[in-house]
């Protein structure tokens, strides 16, 4: 599973390496520290040209230079791209389903744990098998 993780604190990073470990999820994870870099990494600018398309992608809202709503916004199509809000306040999730009411986005508040993870991967078909798999373990 390719993830990227927009998120600008680092020990929330080490926390999501733990938790997909002890879960025995297969990844790799790209991590970048604000929404102008998601930008550029979703649309393959600059130093992520050669960056592959996330199977997820984990993002926080509160973030440096672009908010993680801005970065979304920033994107063209973004409706398509499958995404996991992650965020310390459950209030923000209102405010992402007004502006993005057509999609589907998957939201977790912090922190991250096994059970937050799978409701995530299951909210978009192709990780879905994953997702029941890895709660079958």
């Amino acid at each position: 599973m390719k993830l990227l993780a927009v998120e600008d604190n680092y020990a929330d990073i080490h926390w999501l390496k733990m938790v997909l470990d002890r879960m025995g999820v297969v990844y790799t994870l790209s991590v970048v520290t604000d929404g102008q870099k998601a930008v550029d990494f979703l649309l393959k600018r600059g130093e992520y040209s050669e960056a592959s398309e996330p199977d997820l992608v984990l993002l926080d809202l509160n973030l440096p230079k672009l908010t993680g709503v801005e970065a979304l916004e920033a994107i063209p199509h973004s409706e398509r791209l499958p995404v996991c809000i992650v965020t310390g306040s459950p209030a923000e999730r209102e405010q992402v389903m007004r502006r993005f009411s057509i999609r589907r986005i998957a939201y977790m508040v912090k922190p991250v744990d096994r059970e937050r993870l799978l409701n995530c991967f299951r909210c978009y078909d192709h990780l879905r098998p994953s997702a029941e798999e890895l709660a079958r373990c």
